[in-house]
């Protein structure tokens, strides 16, 4: 019998996912399209290629759950009903949620893990949508954050729209310093180890919580430094522009693997 079952759950699995990949198959083809035609950011594919070797590298492959084919069937009527209706991004987050639910109960034996669904949500070609949609909020709170910081330690400086008027002098916070991509990477960061330590909801939303914090200090702190280089308060040659983002981006990605650390070590 064990034998048996050996045999049949691969087929199984291929049936399953060839079955998403027909139920999709136009958010696939606009998939592709969206990673090559330099419209946004190809990131997506490697948070596509870590979720798959995560899934994969578990052994052994569970038998799907009869809850995780109605999930899948149920998700795909979605689709198939507010196709016409739906924005690209939505129907690719519907297949992104239907094809993690698969891999999960393959994977993992359950309906859905967490992490392995964010991962395939930042498959998709998010950035540039997220740079469109949330850029400017961004960068108007942060700019006004760092004027009040600014100011509290004695520099008069004013923030008016995504400016700030210090002495004179014009300091933009232009689109990267909204920091969308930081968000993203942080958040591949941490659902890649939330993944591969399969940790529960609970848990995740913990993690993913303070790593939203963590983006948004590292984000402000990053402003922060550029105002005092790009003011000329300090001098500074050219290439330290690309450096305080690098170095940004090191704190940032430190800070979420301290928090799993800390949290997986208070863990029973």
């Amino acid at each position: 019998m064990k034998t048996s079952a050996l045999l049949l759950d691969p087929p199984i699995h291929g049936v399953l996912i060839v079955g998403q990949l027909i139920a999709f198959w136009p958010v696939w083809i606009w998939y592709g399209q969206r990673t090559i035609d330099g419209s946004d950011e190809p990131w997506g594919v490697m948070a596509l290629v870590i979720a798959l070797a995560i899934v994969f590298l578990r052994k052994p492959l569970h038998q799907p759950s009869s809850r995780v084919i109605a999930a899948c069937t149920t998700l795909a009527v979605i689709y198939a009903l507010g196709h016409s209706l739906l924005p690209d991004l939505v129907k690719g987050g519907l297949a992104a949620i239907s094809l993690a639910c698969l891999l999960s109960s393959m994977s993992y034996g359950r309906l859905v893990q967490p992490a392995l669904a964010g991962l395939m949500m930042l498959s998709l070609p998010l950035i540039a949508s997220l740079q469109f949609f949330g850029g400017f909020p961004l960068r108007l709170v942060t700019s006004y954050i760092v004027a009040f910081v600014l100011e509290a330690i004695g520099l008069e400086v004013q923030a008016q729209g995504t400016l700030l008027h210090w002495a004179g002098e014009i300091v933009a916070v232009d689109a990267p310093c909204a920091g969308i991509k930081m968000l993203w990477s942080g958040l591949f960061l941490n659902f890649t180890l939330a993944a591969r330590a399969d940790l529960n909801f609970g848990i995740t939303w913990l993690c993913t919580s303070l790593t939203l914090l963590s983006v948004f200090a590292g984000n402000l702190l990053r402003t922060m430094t550029l105002f005092f280089v790009e003011s000329g308060i300090v001098s500074a040659p050219d290439f330290m522009h690309q450096t305080i983002g690098l170095v940004a981006f090191g704190l940032v990605a430190a800070a979420v693997v301290f928090i799993h650390r800390s949290i997986r070590r208070s863990l029973p």
